[in-house]
């Protein structure tokens, strides 16, 4: 099986940033490297003018998505650098989905036992995606409540898990800044293992989500989106603490009402202190949560709100550069719409000859109609990991 290297090794730099710059100009989108596939495999360099061969894993934006690209090139030393050559013959399929490579299948099979071993515990915490406002709250309060150095301080490391590729994980880690590395797994395999061990099974949301275009063209779940979740394991696989979102109309799908970092590390603290043969950790059906239910219809009717009332507007992150601030600004001024709008409604019926308002009801029902029946589908398109029927 290939191995995926994120970090490329300093005697292939030069080369792989060489090769990096001729594709990105060839494709006229800026890539970036995020990995490099076998890289022992390459020899060292003969003479100096011998050249070498390598595949690397570049991810851009092409055709309006973001793709991760598996690309074989041959450099040989130049006056001015490298010479490039591109051993691909066919171009890339412009509409690849970027989990197939960032990072192929198989690399996450392992992960677990290969980070368990390097700490006395490890606490996970699955999340929908870089496009997700209540996650980044989420994740942010590991930090901002100190949980994360007392993790740490314990022995123990913490971890996010998505299933979105890895470099959208990555540019969750570092745009958020929540002090703790992300993981991509896009394709379920540490969830797998973790389903396999019968430690923890999330339910997967299978709609994927038509946002806003700049939003959208972000958006790569190719197996599923994770529903939220928490997992804490010691290294010898005694289960600390378990959690898991159950998608309802209440939670809108899974989207709000998330186990508090508190709580996980309070749960996580009071098992530590038991025997090391103690039995593992229940799940937790009575969790502290960091928001209340949220009504259906409230919900709704704050969607379109933010979308004027004839479409729903939803409140979701941008790519880049899209603070909490911003959200919660779209959310307070859909609440303003929300109350304007039925008062509107209230002195049409009261001034107006009721057939007026009443025929504009029904046509301004009938475009929205289908748009609502098509918002609650989604919402109800969730399985439990392994199994086909949905929830």
């Amino acid at each position: 099986m290939p191995e995926v290297v994120e970090v490329i090794p300093d005697a292939l730099a030069a080369e792989a940033e060489a090769a990096r710059a001729w594709f990105s100009k060839e494709r006229g989108s800026e890539f970036k490297l995020t990995g490099i596939v076998d890289p022992d495999d390459v020899g060292a360099r003969v003479s100096a003018t011998a050249r070498r061969e390598f595949e690397l894993i570049l991810c851009g934006s092409q055709d309006g998505q973001e793709v991760c690209l598996c690309e074989r090139f041959a450099l040989m030393p130049s006056k001015d650098g490298f010479d490039v050559a591109h051993l691909n013959e066919t171009a890339p399929d412009p509409g690849s989905p970027a989990p197939l490579l960032d990072p192929p299948a198989g690399v996450r099979t392992g992960w677990l036992d290969a980070v368990a071993a390097k700490h006395a515990f490890i606490v996970l915490v699955f999340y929908r995606g870089f496009w997700c406002p209540p996650c980044r709250r989420e994740l942010l309060g590991y930090k901002q409540e100190g949980i994360v150095k007392a993790i740490r301080e314990a022995g123990g490391e913490i971890y996010a898990v998505t299933s979105e590729p890895h470099s959208l994980a990555i540019n969750a880690q570092k745009e958020w800044k929540t002090g703790f590395d992300h993981v991509g797994d896009p394709h379920h395999e540490i969830l797998a293992e973790c389903n396999e061990r019968s430690w923890l099974s999330l339910f997967i949301w299978r709609h994927l989500p038509d946002f806003r275009p700049e939003i959208s063209r972000s958006l790569s779940h190719p197996k599923g989106i994770f529903q939220p979740g928490a997992l804490a394991f010691t290294r010898e696989g005694r289960v600390l603490y378990r959690w898991r979102s159950l998608p309802s109309s209440k939670n809108i799908g899974g989207a709000i009402c998330r186990v508090t970092a508190t709580h996980v590390w309070n749960s996580v603290q009071a098992e530590l202190g038991k025997p090391a043969d103690a039995p593992d950790a229940p799940l937790d059906d009575a969790a502290e949560l960091d928001s209340n239910n949220m009504p259906w219809i409230l919900f709704i009717t704050l969607l379109f709100a933010s979308g004027w009332f004839l479409k729903p507007n939803f409140f979701v992150m941008e790519a880049r550069n899209s603070p909490l601030s911003k959200i919660r600004r779209q959310y307070r001024i859909a609440q303003l719409r929300a109350v304007i709008f039925i008062a509107v409604w209230i002195a049409a019926f009261t001034l107006l000859p009721i057939w007026i308002p009443a025929l504009a009801l029904v046509g301004w029902t009938a475009i929205i109609a289908p748009q609502i029946y098509a918002l609650s589908k989604a919402g109800r398109q969730n399985v439990k990991f392994g199994e086909e029927k949905t929830s």
